[in-house]
C-alpha cells in the first residue's frame, strides 16, 4: 500500500468510524446514534484533523477536502457554543440530557455540566487547547476565505482573548484555573507550558487580527526566565520528570510557529537550539523530527520510516488513524514526500 493510499484509508476511516456528532473520538461510534460517548481529548483529536484537512487542500486544491475541513471547524466552533461562555472552550459535547452510561467517576465527574441541548464536559487542558489553536490557524492560512475565515478569526479572537484575560490561563466558568491550563508568567504548570503561552500568543498575533495578541507576545517574550523555560522544555521538562511521550505531539506546533515568525534572530537560534535538543533525542516520536524537517534542520529519513513502517494495526483506540493522516499531509505540504510515495 503506498503512504497515499494509507492515508487516505486512515481519513475513510475517522470519518466513518470515529466521528461523533463532528468530533473525533476513539471509540467506534454508534451507527444508529443511540450511544453517545466519552471522550476527553476530543478537542485535540478534532483540531489535529482540521489542520489535516487544511493542508490536503493546500497541497491538492481537492474540493471535498476543504468542504469537509468546513465541516469540522463549525465543531470547533461549537465547543465553545455550548459552554454559553464567550470564548470559553469545551473538551467534549454531546447532544443528549443526563448522564451518558460511559461517565464513569473520575478526576473530571464534576466537570460535566448540562446545557438546553448538548451536554459538555469542561477542565480544558494544553493538550486540547494546542491543537484546537492549531487546527483553526492553519484553517484560516491555508484553506478558509469570506466568511468561513471571519468566523474562524472571530473564534480565536474570542478563545485567546479569554485565555489573555486571565493572564495566559485557561480558566472554568467561575474564573478557577483548570488541571492543567497555566501558561502565566507567575504560576506555569511547567516548562512546557511556557512554549504554549508565547505559542498561542504568535497565533493570535498572525491569525485573530487584534494588537493586543502582538503586544503580549512582545511581552512575554522579553520575560527572560520564562523564554528560558520555553526554550529548554525539553530538558528541564525530563530533569522534572514531566516529559512524557504526547509532549513532543503537543511542543512541535509551538516551536514551528515561534521558529518561523519571531521577529529577532537570535531567539530564533535559540529555539532551534531547544528544538533540536528535543526532537533528536533518541526516544522521540515522529512529531519532533518531522518539525524538524519540515524547517530544513534534518528528520527527514525518520519521518519517511516512520510513515512506512505504521500500519493499521498500530491504532489501538482510533486515534492513531488521525496522527497518520496529519503526519502524512504534514509531510506531503513540505515536500518530505511526494504524491507517488
Amino acid at each position: 500500500m503506498t503512504l497515499a493510499a494509507k492515508a487516505q484509508r486512515c481519513e475513510d476511516e475517522v470519518f466513518s468510524l470515529h466521528l461523533q456528532d463532528g468530533l473525533v473520538i476513539g471509540h467506534k461510534v454508534d451507527p444508529a446514534g443511540e450511544v453517545l460517548y466519552t471522550n476527553e481529548n476530543c478537542g485535540l483529536w478534532t483540531g489535529r484533523l482540521l489542520s489535516a484537512l487544511s493542508l490536503k487542500w493546500s497541497v491538492t486544491g481537492d474540493a471535498r477536502a476543504r468542504a469537509a475541513a468546513h465541516r469540522i471547524a463549525r465543531s470547533l466552533e461549537r465547543l465553545e457554543q455550548v459552554t454559553g461562555v464567550p470564548g470559553m472552550t469545551a473538551r467534549q459535547y454531546k447532544k443528549m440530557q443526563g448522564p451518558g452510561p460511559d461517565e464513569r467517576p473520575s478526576r473530571r465527574s464534576d466537570r460535566w455540566y448540562q446545557g438546553p441541548q448538548y451536554r459538555w464536559l469542561s477542565d480544558v487542558s494544553t493538550d486540547e487547547m494546542t491543537w484546537f489553536l492549531t487546527g483553526l490557524a492553519d484553517y484560516i492560512g491555508l484553506c478558509a476565505e469570506g466568511e468561513y475565515r471571519r468566523r474562524a478569526c472571530a473564534l480565536m479572537r474570542r478563545v485567546l482573548g479569554r485565555i489573555l484575560d486571565y493572564g495566559m490561563r485557561i480558566v472554568e466558568p467561575d474564573g478557577t484555573v483548570t488541571m492543567w491550563g497555566d501558561c502565566s508568567r507567575a504560576t506555569p504548570k511547567e516548562p512546557l507550558y511556557c512554549l504554549h503561552g508565547l505559542g498561542y500568543l504568535k497565533r493570535g498575533e498572525l491569525f485573530a487580527g487584534e494588537p493586543r495578541f502582538a503586544d503580549a507576545y512582545d511581552e512575554y517574550v522579553l520575560d527572560e526566565e520564562y523564554f528560558r523555560q520555553a526554550v529548554n522544555c525539553y530538558r528541564l521538562g525530563t530533569d522534572l520528570n514531566y516529559w512524557s511521550r504526547a509532549d513532543w505531539m503537543l511542543s512541535a506546533p509551538e516551536f514551528e510557529v515561534l521558529i518561523k515568525h519571531d521577529r529577532r534572530p537570535q531567539r530564533r537560534a535559540l529555539l532551534t537550539e531547544g528544538l533540536l535538543e528535543a526532537a533528536t533525542a533518541p526516544q522521540a516520536d515522529v512529531y519532533g523530527p518531522l518539525c524538524s524537517a519540515v524547517l530544513g534542520l534534518g528528520g527527514k529519513d525518520r519521518v519517511r520510516d516512520w510513515l512506512e513502517r505504521w500500519t493499521l494495526a498500530d491504532d489501538t483506540d482510533g486515534t492513531e488513524k488521525g496522527s497518520y493522516h496529519w503526519v502524512y499531509w504534514k509531510a506531503r505540504s513540505a515536500g518530505i514526500i511526494g504524491a507517488e510515495d
